[in-house]
C-alpha cells in the first residue's frame, strides 16, 4: 500500500509531463534552441494557428534562432511577426537585438526607436538602444538612453 501511495505522485508528474512538455507548442517555449526551433516549426507548419498565435510562435522561433547565433534567420522570423503584429514593441526589441549582434547598430537603433515609440516606459529598450548607440560612437546619445533606462528601472542591468 505504501508503494502505491508513493507511485501516485510520480505517475501524476509523468502524465503531466507527457501531456505538456511533449507537445510541440510547449516545446516551442523551451530555452534549448535545438528543441524549440523544430517544435516551433512543427507548430507553424500545421497551419492551424490563428492570427494572434502566429506572431507569437514566430517570435519564439526567432528567439531560439538568436540563442543559436543564427541572427539572419531570427531577423527573418521577426520580420514576419512584425508584419502580422506591428504594434508589439517586444518584436522590435528582439529584432533590434539580433541586428546589434550582427553589428548592424543603425538598424538596431531604428528598431529600438520603434519599440520605445510603442512603449515609452520600456527601460530595456532604452538600455539596449544606448548600447547600440555606443556601437555607433554616439557617446552622448548612449549615455542619455542608459540614464533614461536607469530612471525607469534603477535596477536595470543587461
Amino acid at each position: 500500500m505504501r508503494r502505491l501511495a508513493m507511485l501516485v505522485p510520480i505517475l501524476a508528474m509523468a502524465a503531466g509531463r507527457a501531456s505538456g512538455e511533449d507537445e510541440p507548442l510547449a516545446q516551442c517555449a523551451n530555452h534549448d534552441p535545438e528543441v524549440a526551433i523544430p517544435a516551433c516549426t512543427a507548430v507553424f507548419e500545421t497551419g492551424n494557428l490563428d492570427t494572434a498565435s502566429l506572431p507569437v510562435i514566430l517570435a519564439k522561433r526567432a528567439d531560439a534562432f538568436a540563442r543559436k547565433y543564427d541572427f539572419d534567420r531570427a531577423i527573418r522570423d521577426y520580420n514576419r511577426a512584425i508584419r502580422l503584429r506591428p504594434d508589439d514593441p517586444s518584436l522590435f526589441e528582439g529584432r533590434g537585438l539580433a541586428h546589434a549582434n550582427r553589428l548592424n547598430f543603425e538598424l538596431a537603433v531604428k528598431d529600438y526607436d520603434q519599440a520605445i515609440q510603442l512603449d515609452p516606459v520600456d527601460a530595456k529598450a532604452f538600455y539596449r538602444r544606448g548600447l547600440a548607440k555606443f556601437g555607433l560612437c554616439d557617446s552622448e546619445g548612449a549615455d542619455a538612453d542608459i540614464a533614461k533606462a536607469r530612471e525607469l528601472d534603477p535596477g536595470i542591468e543587461m
